[in-house]
């Protein structure tokens, strides 16, 4: 039996205990996935966490669609968020690995079409939306 130790930022500490088969099962499908194994099980843990909702207006955000919703939502008015998004929206804010500076060759500068600023990176947010919704829903 393998003992996964896995602190997270918040203080809290999840030991779980699996069988070396488990194990190398979770590993592949991370590797599949092209995540680390502590971003697998978060988004294991958390998909598992929403199932069994009743009322579907219940259950947290999980898919894709509300991530890119969601960026939309922040670019064009964040002022809009309320309650659980709100607090979601200040998770990304705070967390530098979301985002990503303006990408801008010396020639678009000087032809005045540079991009406008720093930007939520999808792949990142994406990758990242278990643990926070997870944070934000208090799951």
């Amino acid at each position: 039996m393998i003992t996964v130790n896995k602190p997270s930022k918040q203080g809290v500490r999840a030991i779980l205990h699996i069988s070396p088969s488990v194990y190398v099962a979770g590993l592949l499908s991370a590797q599949r996935r092209g995540l680390k194994l502590g971003e697998f099980l978060d988004a294991a843990i958390t998909s598992e966490c929403a199932k069994g909702v009743d009322d579907p207006r219940d259950a947290p955000p999980w898919s894709k669609h509300t991530v890119q919703l969601f960026l939309h939502a922040v670019d064009l008015a964040p002022e809009t968020l309320e309650g659980a998004w709100k607090i979601l929206y200040a998770r990304v804010l705070a967390d530098s690995a979301l985002w990503e500076a303006p990408r801008s060759t010396v020639g678009d500068i000087e032809d005045g079409a540079h991009a406008d600023g720093w930007r939520i990176s999808e792949a990142a947010l994406t990758k990242a939306w278990p643990r926070l919704v997870a944070g934000a829903f208090e799951l």
